[in-house]
């Protein structure tokens, strides 16, 4: 079998399977996730608290875009760790640096969402509770 038919064999056959496959990445992703359900969690409560403060357009396409991008990139963690994990039986120094990497792409982003929060939402709660 060449690649070619190795490819029509894996393709999903309709475009709403593609979608289905994808949602259940996320859904995966979630439930096995600790880290994705806390993230996922504190974004959908700066999101709320968000509706209660007077946000400019551009002040809700920041906290939209953090809170996707630290989404975005917990699913590129878990997929590398995951990847690792298939193809390590065994404990191995480049794995834990590769995984340890990983979490640190997540741990910057998080940092830059947190930063971003700060910066928009600090400003207005003190408005309310001084």
């Amino acid at each position: 079998m060449d690649s070619k038919d190795r490819k029509e064999v894996y393709k999903n056959r309709r475009y709403r399977d593609s979608f289905r496959y994808a949602y259940w990445g996320v859904k995966t992703a979630f439930r096995e996730e600790r880290n994705m359900r806390t993230h996922v969690l504190t974004g959908v409560i700066v999101l709320v608290v968000s509706l209660f403060l007077d946000l400019s357009r551009d002040e809700w396409l920041w906290l939209i875009l953090v809170s996707y991008l630290v989404f975005v990139m917990e699913l590129i963690n878990t997929v590398i760790e995951n990847v690792v994990d298939l193809v390590t039986e065994e404990y191995h120094p480049i794995a834990k640096k590769v995984k340890d990497m990983a979490a640190a792409v997540v741990l910057v982003t998080a940092s830059f969402a947190a930063l971003i929060g700060v910066i928009i939402l600090l400003p207005k709660l003190l408005q309310i509770f001084i």
